[in-house]
């Protein structure tokens, strides 16, 4: 567990201070249960970026204030998360960062000209069927540019001690407390993703981001070819 570090990631939490409680309860444990600036690392720091399943919108808000030369699309299917979402990114300065969201139905893909240079979920591909996760991604990968990257961050199957714990947490956030929505409950190990976007085309890399932290956090990174 690890509060936010950088500046970028402070001024991204604040922005959640003003909203209802629950938002505020969930923004801060995702944040210190979540490896986020890590993960922002595995992002390019330039091009469009779009964040599938953002959620109330915070990592999202963090790439792009980590970054002036992104500009970032978060997509979620809960239309009142991203109501929460466009509420605090209207506290951002003119010039501070270039965000902004979407109200998606589910699997549908946001598409841009020339194509996105990055698509990430961040713990996203659990709540979705494994029967619907390969068209999913396939889609993903054709809405990519060329040399874009695909990022998919996840709790790992492994260690099973973190792994138990990261399953039940997630266990009563959509059965019990049902503040995140999704059609099932099913966790791929690091292993199922690779395989999954490897079969597109892409060429992978696998990467633990769980040191100092309860969960088996991992991310698969598939790049598409330049042409």
């Amino acid at each position: 567990m690890k509060p936010p570090q950088s500046a970028a990631a402070k001024r991204a939490r604040g922005l959640w201070k003003q909203s209802a409680r629950s938002a505020r309860l969930h923004t801060t444990i995702r944040w210190w249960t979540a490896p986020f600036e890590a993960l922002e690392a595995e992002v390019p720091r330039s091009g469009k970026i779009m964040e599938v399943g953002c959620g109330h919108g915070m990592f999202a808000t963090f790439l792009a204030l980590s970054s002036p030369e992104r500009t970032v699309v978060g997509v979620d299917i809960d239309a009142q998360k991203i109501e929460l979402a466009q509420e605090s990114v209207r506290q951002l300065r003119q010039g501070e960062a270039t965000v902004s969201f979407e109200h998606r139905p589910s699997g549908e893909i946001l598409t841009t000209e020339g194509g996105w240079d990055a698509i990430v979920f961040a713990d996203v591909l659990y709540l979705i069927a494994p029967e619907h996760r390969s068209r999913l991604l396939s889609d993903c990968v054709a809405a990519l540019a060329p040399g874009g990257c695909l990022i998919v961050k996840e709790v790992d199957t492994e260690p099973r001690i973190k792994a138990l714990v990261a399953q039940f947490q997630e266990f009563l956030a959509t059965k019990v407390l049902r503040i995140t929505d999704g059609d099932a409950l099913d966790f791929p190990s690091a292993t199922d993703i690779e395989t999954l976007i490897s079969s597109d085309g892409l060429t992978t890399r696998v990467g633990r981001l769980d040191k100092g932290y309860f969960h088996p956090h991992c991310v698969v990174v598939g790049t598409k070819a330049s042409s």
